[in-house]
C-alpha cells in the first residue's frame, strides 16, 4: 500500500521527526511510504491537487493544533478520499475536536510506532477496523463511538527502527535548504533524537500530558537510547549522507550524568562530528555543560520564554530565576558553547512593560541567536484548558485562515503595544544574527526563522514611502523594513531576491562615501559580499524610486511609523 504522510511547516523545512519515525515502520512493515511537506502559507486547494495526484492508499496527517483547521479543510476536499488517519499533538490531546470532522477514519493517540503497524496490517488484509485498540480510536458504524483509547508506546525505543531520511527526498538537497532549528544560520546538521519525553511540567507545554499517554514514566520503559547504539546510527548517518553534524531533537536532552559521561567518551571517539542540544535551563549544570563540550557540543538551546521571572514562575510554571539564566550562559561561553534561546510573546496577562523586560533580559544574557512567536493556548496544558472553550473551524482558502483561538485569559497589550514588541524583538534578533555573520569565517545563509506577523495600522507612511504597501509594481525582489530605527544616521532595510540570503541595505544622507547607488540626496549601501545582480536590480529600481526624496523625507515617514512593527514586504516598485 501507497503511504502519503501529510505535514506542515512555517517557515518552510523539509522534514518532520515524526514522519521520519513513523514512515520507517511503513518501509519495515512492506509499504510504500512518502511525505508531502506542506508550507501553511499555501492554498488549501493546491496541497488537495497534490494528493489527489499522489493518490494514496492511506493518507497520514501529522497536525499540531495551529494546523489542524488547515488539515481539516483540506481532508473535507479531498475527492476521492482515502483511508485518513490523524496524529500528532492536537488529535492526542483533543481527539474530539478531531472526530468532529467527518472525513477522518482513525485518530492516534500518543506514539503511533504500534498502532500503524497495526491499522496497515489490517488494512492490507482487506479489513477496515470498526474497533478501537489502545492508540488508534476509529470510526465505526455509529461514529466515533468508542471511549478514547488509551496510548500504545514502545517500552524500548532502541528496539525501534531507524528514522526513514529519505521519504523527503534526496538528504543532500535536503541538508542544502536547511533541516536544522536551532542558531542563526542554515547549516548541514542532521536531525536525530537520544531520548522521548521531559522532566519538567510548563504550564503552556504538552509534553507533560503526552508524556503521560505515552507511558514515558511506566515501570520497565526505556525512553533513552544506549550510547553504543546511538552512536553506532549517527556513525552510519554521517558515511551515508555526510552532514556537517547532528542536531538532536529531544523534547530535553538526557541529563543522568552516568550516560553524559558514556556520550563523552564513546561519541568523540566513534562519530567525531560536532553537535547541537536543548535542555531546561534548570537542568543544565556546570557539569552537565562540560561534559556536552566533551563530548562535541557546540550550541547549547534553551527556552528563555519570557524576561519576568514573576510571570514565568506564576503564569507559566517556568521556575527558573534570572540569575540562573545569566550563570548558565556565562558558563556557555566561557567553555566555548554557542548559545540559542526560545521565548514567546503576548502571553496571557502580559503587558507591554513585561515585554519590555523581556528584550532587555535578552540583551543582558547574549544568545548567540533567538527565536520567537505569539503564545497560543494548546489542549492538555494547563493555560490552554484554561483559556479556550472551543478550537477553530476548518480554514478557508489558505492553511493559516481561519478564526483564531479567543482566550478567556488574553495579553493586556493594545494592537500598537503588541506591535511595538514585536518591532524589539525583530531589531533585537536582527543584530544578534549581524553579529553571528560578523563573526563566521564563511557565515550560512541566515536559517528562516518564524517570525509573527505584525498587524500595523494602515497606511503605514514609511511603508508606503519606501514602496512596501501596494500598489507596486513586481521586481524580482522582495524588500522589507527590518527595523525602523535609525542606525549610524541611516535606516535598515533588509532586501530578499528568489533563492538568494538576505541583505541589509543602508539608506542614509549622501556624504561622498562610497555606496552602491545614490540619488541627489541619498546614499544606498548593501552589506555583505559581491551582490547577485538580481539584488543589485532591485537596489535600482529602490534608488529610483528615492530620487526625489531625502533623509528628512525618511525621517518624517519613520516618525509616522514609530511604535509600530515592520511592515512586511510586497514587492519592490518601479
Amino acid at each position: 500500500m501507497k503511504v502519503l504522510f501529510a505535514f506542515f511547516t512555517d517557515p518552510p523545512r523539509p522534514f518532520s521527526s515524526s514522519v521520519a519515525a513513523l514512515a520507517a515502520v511503513v518501509r519495515d512493515a512492506g509499504h510504500a511510504p512518502e511525505a508531502l511537506e506542506i508550507d501553511r502559507k499555501s492554498a488549501i486547494d493546491d496541497a488537495r491537487d497534490a494528493i489527489e495526484q499522489a493518490a494514496p492508499d492511506v493518507l497520514a496527517v501529522s497536525a499540531m493544533s495551529r494546523d489542524w483547521p488547515g488539515a481539516r479543510a483540506l481532508v473535507e476536499r479531498l475527492d476521492p478520499a482515502p483511508y485518513v488517519v490523524v496524529g500528532g499533538y492536537h488529535a492526542s490531546m483533543a481527539p474530539r475536536d478531531v472526530a468532529a470532522c467527518a472525513a477522518v477514519d482513525a485518530i492516534g493517540i500518543g506514539e503511533g510506532e504500534r498502532p500503524l503497524r497495526a491499522l496497515l496490517a489490517a488494512l492490507e488484509r482487506g479489513e477496515r477496523p470498526a474497533r478501537s485498540r489502545p492508540g488508534l480510536w476509529v470510526r465505526g458504524p455509529a461514529g466515533f463511538a468508542d471511549p478514547v483509547p488509551s496510548g500504545d508506546p514502545e517500552p524500548d525505543i532502541a528496539a525501534l527502527p531507524r528514522w526513514d531520511y529519505e521519504v523527503f527526498g534526496d538528504v543532500h538537497t535536503g541538508l542544502a535548504r536547511g533541516l536544522n532549528t536551532f542558531g542563526p544560520h542554515v547549516d548541514r546538521f542532521l536531525p536525530t533524537r537520544a531520548s522521548r519525553g521531559c522532566p519538567f511540567a510548563c504550564a503552556y507545554c504538552s509534553a507533560p500530558r503526552w508524556g503521560k499517554t505515552a507511558g514515558f514514566e511506566a515501570a520497565g520503559t526505556r525512553n533513552t537510547r544506549p550510547v553504543a547504539e546511538l552512536c553506532d546510527e549517527l556513525a552510519d548517518l554521517r558515511d551515508r549522507y555526510a552532514p556537517e553534524g547532528f542536531e538532536f531533537w529531544d523534547e530535553h536532552f538526557p541529563v543522568r550524568l552516568a550516560w553524559l559521561r558514556e556520550l563523552a567518551r564513546e561519541y568523540p571517539r566513534r562519530v567525531g562530528l560536532p553537535f547541537k542540544v536543548e535542555m531546561h535551563p534548570n537542568a543544565a549544570s556546570r557539569e552537565r555543560l562540560e561534559l556536552l563540550v566533551e563530548a562535541g557540543c557546540v550550541l547549547f538551546h534553551c527556552g528563555v520564554e519570557a524576561g519576568d521571572e514573576a510571570l514565568r514562575r506564576d503564569v507559566l510554571n517556568r521556575r527558573t530565576r534570572d540569575t540562573r539564566l545569566q550563570q548558565l550562559f556565562d558558563d556557555a561561553r566561557e567553555l566555548g558553547l554557542e548559545t540559542s534561546a526560545s521565548l514567546m510573546t503576548a502571553l496571557p496577562g502580559e503587558t507591554r512593560a513585561q515585554t519590555v523586560e523581556t528584550v532587555e533580559l535578552l540583551r543582558k544574557l547574549r544568545p548567540g541567536s533567538f527565536m520567537w512567536s505569539t503564545y497560543q493556548p494548546l489542549p492538555g496544558t494547563p493555560l490552554g484548558d484554561a483559556a479556550v472553550a472551543e478550537w477553530p473551524g476548518p480554514a478557508r482558502e489558505r492553511f493559516d485562515d481561519y478564526e483564531k483561538i479567543r482566550s478567556r485569559t488574553p495579553a493586556r497589550l493594545t494592537e500598537a503595544e503588541r506591535n511595538a514588541a514585536f518591532h524589539d524583538l525583530n531589531a533585537l534578533q536582527a543584530s544578534r544574527v549581524a553579529d553571528a555573520s560578523a563573526r563566521a569565517d564563511a557565515p550560512a545563509p541566515p536559517r528562516p526563522v518564524e517570525v509573527p506577523a505584525a498587524r500595523p495600522p494602515a497606511p503605514d507612511a514609511l511603508a508606503r514611502l519606501l514602496g512596501l504597501a501596494p500598489p507596486a509594481a513586481p521586481l524580482s525582489a522582495r524588500v522589507r523594513v527590518n527595523t525602523a530605527t535609525w542606525e549610524a544616521g541611516a535606516l535598515s532595510i533588509e532586501l530578499e531576491a528568489r533563492g538568494l540570503a538576505p541583505r541589509r541595505v543602508d539608506i542614509g544622507p549622501r556624504d561622498g562615501a562610497r555606496c552602491y547607488a545614490s540619488t541627489d540626496r541619498l546614499a544606498l549601501s548593501y552589506r555583505g559580499g559581491e551582490a547577485p545582480a538580481r539584488l543589485l536590480e532591485a537596489l535600482d529600481a529602490l534608488a529610483e524610486r528615492l530620487a526625489p526624496l531625502g533623509v528628512e523625507d525618511l525621517r518624517g515617514a519613520l516618525d509616522a511609523s514609530r511604535g509600530h512593527a515592520p511592515a512586511e514586504a510586497t514587492r519592490v516598485p518601479r
